[in-house]
Formats: C-alpha cells, structure tokens, sequence
C-alpha cells in the first residue's frame, strides 16, 4: 500500500469516529509546534490500549529510552522532573500559554499519547466539536486486520476562540487559542492544511493579536 493510500485510509477509519449526527468540516493529522513545550511521559494520555505491542515495536523501547535519555539536562534531579513532569518555563514568545490542565494544555497533550505502536494523530473539526482521533498503524502479522482507531480528547467548538495561522513561523504552524485564555501551537504536515484552518469559526492571521479573554 502506498504512502498516500495509507493516508486516506487512516482518514477515513478517523472519519468513522465522528458521532452521528455531526458534520466533519476539516481534519488533519497533527503534531506539536517545534518549539511548544513536551507534555513529561506520565502526563500523555494512554491510547489504544486494546492493541499488542507489535515485535518492532519491543525492539524500539531501548533505542526510544536511549534518546530520551540523551535529551535530558545532566542533573539527575533535574532529569527526572523534566522526563517524567516537564513543567513548563516561562519564557516570552514561547507558543504555549496555560498550565497542562488548561484547555490548551490538553490539546497538547493529546497530540503525544502514550500506544504501544506508531499511531496517527487526527485533529478534526465539526460543526459542533473540536476533537484529537487515534489510528493505530500496527496491523496483524497474519491476516493484515488494521490496529483500532478511537476518540482522546475533545471540546465544544465554543470552547474554542480563535484559530491563528503562524507560517510566519513555519508552513502549517497554527495557534489554536481556548475561552479560558491559554492557546497552544500545533502543526499540520503536508498538504491540505489550509482547509483545516477555514473550519475554524474565528481565523486570525500572524499579524493580529491573541484576542483577550473577557
């Protein structure tokens, strides 16, 4: 199966996960803005926990806690909060804003969740929600059966404030900013992600500024 042919699968077993009743009007795979913040390893949601660890999947846990490893400060007590914890650094033009409880924080932390295999992570939008979709990419060795596929994290779109494009920063960068005031940077790979944006009921661009919560 082919690359763009895996993708419109994985869409489509998405696309399934939409209750009955609502209208999709965008979805894209998603992934955390380069320099937004890591949700630590404990505060990532578990998903798709119904699936078997796939045997590349065993021989990639030495080589994935190797890199963790590598990317942490040298303190071991800083090591262990940054790994496990993460909290976030106040630093100005950072592209997070509100703690990890805030509706910001659990976006991003629903874009990382803990599987036991590679999985896609699905943003979609409806005419009623905002909701993050898992797609296992594992399939059974023996009869080709694709991984399961199910609902994480979602919000009312009326939670949702605005959405602000920040190619300015790189191409299909965008800050997704809640009624509670926090806003987080996602981005969406490859093409089509323009439409993503357009399902958004507010649509700013890199030169408007982050509207203040009342």
């Amino acid at each position: 199966m082919s690359r763009a042919d895996r993708g419109r699968e994985t869409a489509e077993r998405a696309r399934a996960l939409i209750p009955a009743g609502e209208v999709l009007r965008a979805d894209h795979g998603v992934s955390l803005a380069g320099r937004a913040p890591r949700p630590g390893y404990f505060r990532r949601p578990r998903a798709l926990r119904s699936e078997r660890r796939t045997l590349g999947s065993w021989l990639l846990i030495p080589v994935n806690g190797v890199a963790r490893l590598l990317s942490i400060n040298w303190n071991p007590f800083d090591a262990f909060f940054e790994a496990v914890f993460w909290r976030e650094k106040k630093k100005p033009g950072k592209p997070f804003h509100g703690g990890w409880d805030s509706m910001a924080g659990r976006l991003a932390r629903a874009v990382v969740p803990r599987t036991k295999n590679s999985a896609a992570v699905m943003l979609q939008v409806t005419d009623r929600r905002l909701q993050v979709a898992y797609v296992s990419r594992a399939r059974s060795f023996f009869t080709g059966t694709p991984g399961p596929a199910e609902v994480g994290w979602a919000t009312d779109l009326r939670n949702v404030a605005y959405i602000r494009d920040r190619s300015d920063v790189a191409g299909g960068n965008h800050e997704i900013g809640f009624a509670d005031g926090s806003w987080c940077s996602v981005h969406f790979a490859g093409q089509g992600w323009s439409r993503v944006s357009d399902a958004f009921p507010v649509r700013l661009s890199h030169l408007d500024a982050v509207p203040v919560s009342g």
